[in-house]
């Protein structure tokens, strides 16, 4: 509830500066407000409900992902894609053209920023070739991908404690639907061998336990002072991690290791190397002692589908078959419609020119990350970093696709470093302004 209370409050503030408030004029006593104070009051706060709808559309589509139904092939339902169109993109739309794009020219200075489009603007010009019965549903995903940058810098570009505040109730969000699956999946008895899904988009044990593995990390790395948000922290991480286990999922396992491994790195403290430590015992353990879930399906046919993967690639090294092309993978018996490799996949459909622009792009969050490690939301960028860059190599390597949960491990990170950047940029450019 402190947190849910402080997001209201934020709101109301980011209506204020979205708003461009000017300073309060003094009034007599008595005296009636101006028609122009009355009219600067009724924009802030006009303003102020569209920003607060542009927060719920951010929300919304992190926890819907685990709530709402799903199409054909896990693809995001209808209901879900219509929710997001009125409450994230169609706000997001109206905050970038607004001030005559002063988003946009906010964004525009920034390398990463530059790299993103080029990356969209390759991805739509590979729709020349793709082999699609329909390119304007793919020209559309492009869309929604930089919407939901756009609409991230929109809410908390300049403000970091907002944004962090917000991610905050959705991991506390995330972690209650992690409980209640968890809760029914224990019940129902399962078997050893069984692996808990979610609902929806997430109804894949991977796919799930990477959403849920992703909140674990970014609500890690927000400090409580106070006992009692440190021991809601702890017991959501406890909620979230209980289903990462039940899913048996391995890639995301190695990803959260990874992130313990390193977390010393970005926050020095007695905790972190504590926990590092731990984990480096029990992977060691588990080489030496290795349990049955960690070896009973083996490699999961990742070698076989790599080896395919290279041969699709050496077919088209460099345009690719474009962007969403539907193409089939046999491995183990199963026809399989993506590599399991966010590289990979890439290369694929846009070729080795798009695996050449998303390298950079990640390349440049990382030192994002690394350069505001000090605060928390350049942890969150870096953390998320680590986890994405290990657990994208077994799954999910849907790169410009519907809202999944690839998004948290990609776009998420991006967008936040995007809004670091941004806010240095204008500090730096402050003083030039002033004089």
């Amino acid at each position: 509830m402190t947190v849910a209370r402080h997001g209201l409050n934020d709101l109301a503030e980011l209506g204020a500066q979205g708003g461009g408030s000017s300073p309060a004029l003094p009034r007599a006593g008595g005296a009636h407000p101006a028609p122009a104070t009355l009219g600067m009051a009724t924009v802030r706060a006009w303003l102020s409900c569209r920003e607060a709808v542009l927060g719920l559309g951010l929300a919304w589509l992190m926890i819907g992902m685990l709530l709402m139904p799903a199409g054909v092939s896990y693809n995001p339902g209808r209901l879900y894609q219509f929710t997001l169109a009125a409450l994230l993109y169609l706000p997001a739309l109206w905050f970038t053209l607004r001030e005559r794009a002063r988003l946009w020219r906010q964004l525009w200075p920034l390398p990463a920023f530059r790299v993103f489009l080029l990356l969209l603007g390759w991805a739509a010009l590979s729709l020349a070739w793709a082999q699609l019965r329909h390119p304007g549903d793919e020209f559309g995903r492009l869309c929604t991908v930089l919407l939901f940058v756009l609409g991230w810098h929109a809410w908390a570009g300049g403000a970091p404690r907002r944004a962090a505040r917000l991610l905050a109730v959705v991991a506390w969000g995330m972690a209650l639907c992690a409980l209640a699956y968890s809760i029914v999946f224990l019940a129902q008895g399962h078997d050893e061998d069984d692996r808990i899904v979610g609902e929806g988009v997430v109804a894949t044990a991977n796919y799930a336990a990477a959403a849920m593995g992703a909140a674990c990390v970014w609500l890690a790395q927000f400090p409580r002072r106070r006992w009692f948000a440190r021991a809601a922290k702890w017991a959501a991480m406890a909620a979230l991690l209980l289903f990462v286990g039940l899913t048996q999922s391995r890639g995301v396992w190695l990803a959260l290791a990874a992130c313990a491994l390193l977390a010393p790195l970005w926050w020095p403290g007695r905790t972190a190397r504590v926990v590092a430590a731990l984990i480096l015992l029990a992977m060691l353990a588990a080489m030496l002692w290795p349990l049955p879930v960690l070896l009973e399906r083996g490699a999961s046919y990742r070698p076989e589908i790599f080896r395919q993967a290279l041969h699709l690639i050496a077919a088209h090294p460099w345009l690719g078959l474009g962007q969403g092309t539907p193409f089939v993978i046999e491995a183990g018996g199963q026809q399989l419609t993506h590599s399991h490799n966010v590289l990979t996949q890439t290369a694929i459909e846009l070729g080795l020119p798009g695996l050449a622009l998303l390298l950079p792009l990640w390349v440049l969050t990382a030192w994002s990350g690394w350069r505001h490690r000090a605060e928390p939301l350049g942890r969150v960028v870096l953390a998320l970093w680590v986890y994405a860059s290990v657990a994208l190599q077994f799954d999910m390597p849907q790169l410009l696709d519907s809202p999944r949960p690839g998004w948290l491990l990609i776009w998420l990170p991006f967008a936040l470093a995007l809004g670091l950047e941004a806010r240095d940029r204008a500090r730096r450019a402050a003083p030039a302004r002033v004089d």
